[in-house]
């Protein structure tokens, strides 16, 4: 089974540790590994966040440790916020590593804000709008047949938005994502027409960035930041080749600041923006009936 490295494991891996190295003298995993017969890879990998331990190994490791009571009601705690975070997310076997945590960390927020200037936000896009962006990007060390599954890693992506409690999601794209025509224009048709059934659900909140506003915010790719209930938010890079997730305080709330600033007074009103997605779907629409005539 491939090691995953979730948020939540990292939490508990994180506090082991520094609970591990307030041992005096500190204990390094080769030397706890012999007492428990196992592997010191299996305290670093537990550490790093890619392994969650079983309970036992977890007590035993906070007896050797010495912790108080407090502490030990602490770990046991994150123990099991990061057991109920191990559920699976489909349709991500062969995506990078940081991007099969980044989906994890999705599946565990409630406000997503995504800010992209070249394509639809992963979370509204269509099938075969995503399967013809990863077709485009295959050459970056994409497995074959990578793009087919994009597309259905999407739509699994995309229930996140569904049920009674859905993800609360704020998407912001430039006007050039909406005119670029991806795949065909009635591929692209079908993505806006998806755009604006999306914006009108009421935890989602669509935006578009129009042409004359110039330079705005970050130009440099998409932009993700991710809010969670009890946990500090955490923002998601992506690049032609993958992607980073920023857990930095002071970095990840100068993202917050660039989309918040973006969202109140660059981008167009969802009403506004709407308008916007219409007027390009019927252009679409129009140069299609006029090249059906010629």
């Amino acid at each position: 089974m491939a090691l995953e490295k979730t948020r939540r494991k990292v939490k508990l891996g994180r506090y082991m540790q520094a609970l591990r190295k307030d041992t005096v003298p500190v204990l390094r995993p080769e030397d706890i590994a012999p007492q428990f017969r196992i592997a010191a890879t299996t305290i670093t990998r537990m550490e790093g966040g890619l392994t969650l331990p079983g309970f036992t190994l977890l007590q035993a490791l906070l007896g050797l440790y010495g912790v108080t009571d407090k502490q030990r009601a602490e770990a046991t705690r994150l123990w099991e916020h990061a057991k109920q975070g191990s559920t699976s997310v489909e349709n991500v076997t062969d995506l990078p590593t940081k991007y099969r945590a980044f989906r994890h960390d999705e599946s565990d927020a409630v406000l997503e804000r995504a800010l992209d200037v070249v394509a639809v936000p992963g979370l509204l896009q269509t099938a075969r709008y995503a399967e013809t962006i990863g077709e485009a990007t295959r050459r970056h060390h994409r497995p074959e047949g990578w793009d087919l599954r994009a597309a259905a890693e999407r739509q699994t992506r995309q229930r996140l938005l569904e049920g009674t409690n859905p993800l609360r999601l704020y998407a912001i794209m430039d006007e050039a994502v909406i005119r670029r025509v991806i795949g065909s224009p009635e591929i692209m048709a079908e993505q806006l027409e998806y755009l604006l059934t999306a914006g009108a659900r009421r935890n989602v909140t669509v935006q578009v960035v129009p042409f004359g506003v110039g330079a705005y915010g970050t130009m440099s790719g998409p932009m993700i930041v991710l809010s969670f209930e009890d946990d500090p938010d955490l923002a998601y890079l992506e690049y032609a080749a993958g992607g980073e997730t920023v857990e930095n305080a002071k970095d990840v709330q100068a993202f917050v600041e660039t989309f918040e600033e973006v969202r109140r007074k660059v981008a167009l009103s969802p009403k506004e923006s709407a308008e916007l997605i219409r007027a390009a779907l019927d252009g679409l629409r129009n140069d299609d009936r006029e090249h059906g005539m010629a």
